[in-house]
């Protein structure tokens, strides 16, 4: 558990996607506010900066997605953490956007193929001309070991080390009415269980907290408000997770 500093409100940013940003909404204590939420980009876009590669007439009609987008295509995660850590207490890092890997340019400019990128028909055009590397091959976990190192040493020097928390929490096998979790774009809960444990392991031997959750100890809600997949959780996960790193 963290506590905030002084009074006020236990600040929280995040770095992730719904895994963390739904702990906050749907199980965090009162007095928890959120003074960041960068989502949507791997660790291997930052820096990249791909901005001119965006479409100038893009389809995307929601607010959200197309800032996150943006803040993809430029690069800018680490820049963003780096910005709100002298306002945050917590940082939750859930790693559930690496999972359909990047799209790397010659050029060395890199987008992570999130989904709401490969759901925009103008978005997606714009990754012609580079390469798929998948989540969990070993081109993708050599060059994202490397960018962990190098933003582990960013948290470090913003004094975040200590206040980061990595989400370990594995994708749900069942659902709540004990059938099987579907699949997110052709990975099995069981598969990507087994991509990601490698990647935990390395942000533990840098020395990151990381909460780790039992394969049976998680579920999905097939009425979960985003829909049925194998990382939507039940609620108890939430609180479970709340409990350990935000009071709840």
């Amino acid at each position: 558990m963290s506590e905030p500093s002084g009074n006020g409100p236990l600040r929280v940013a995040i770095y992730g996607s719904c895994v963390a940003r739904d702990t906050v909404d749907l199980a965090a204590p009162e007095g928890v506010e959120v003074v960041d939420y960068v989502a949507r980009q791997s660790l291997l876009s930052i820096g990249k900066d791909a901005s001119s590669r965006f479409p100038e007439h893009d389809d995307v009609d929601s607010p959200f997605q197309r800032r996150q987008m943006l803040g993809d295509f430029a690069g800018d995660a680490a820049r963003r953490v780096m910005d709100a850590a002298p306002s945050t207490d917590v940082l939750l890092w859930d790693l559930t956007d690496e999972r359909h890997g990047v799209q790397a340019y010659l050029d060395g400019t890199v987008v992570t193929r999130s989904i709401d990128v490969m759901r925009s028909p103008a978005v997606k055009a714009a990754l012609r001309g580079s390469l798929h590397v998948p989540f969990g091959d070993e081109d993708h976990f050599a060059a994202w070991t490397g960018a962990a190192e190098s933003f582990h040493g960013e948290l470090a020097r913003a004094g975040l080390v200590e206040k980061t928390v990595v989400l370990a929490v594995p994708w749900a096998q069942t659902s709540l009415d004990g059938e099987s979790t579907p699949w997110s774009m052709g990975i099995s809960a069981p598969d990507a269980n087994e991509r990601f444990s490698r990647y935990y392991d390395h942000l533990r031997s840098l020395g990151l907290r990381v909460l780790a959750l039992e394969d049976e100890a998680v579920h999905s809600d097939p009425a979960h408000r985003w829909g049925h997949a194998p990382f939507h959780y039940a609620q108890d996960v939430y609180e479970r997770i709340a409990a350990e790193v935000l009071g709840g």
